[in-house]
């Protein structure tokens, strides 16, 4: 049996209407929210590098502004 593994037409519009979804949030966050979310997701920072880029004063405090920021993005992208 040949599987295919390629994403299906469903797959790939919810995978679309997730990030719509995503980026539109992102741009109803405070630009430091902002920031923080795609360093740490999109740039893939490590924390004490995230911390240097926000000017947090450690990787603990740059650690808490992504939850923050994480955490009104999901209200955001819900609706809340």
């Amino acid at each position: 049996d040949i599987q295919d593994e390629a994403t299906s037409p469903l797959e790939a519009a919810i995978g679309a209407e997730n990030l719509e979804r995503y980026e539109a949030a992102l741009q109803r966050l405070k630009p430091a929210e902002r920031e923080a979310i795609i360093g740490r997701l999109e740039m893939l920072y490590g924390y004490d590098e995230l911390a240097t880029v926000l000017g947090r004063p450690s990787a603990a405090a740059a650690r808490m502004a992504v939850t923050r920021a994480m955490k009104r993005l999901a209200e955001e992208m819900h609706g809340v």
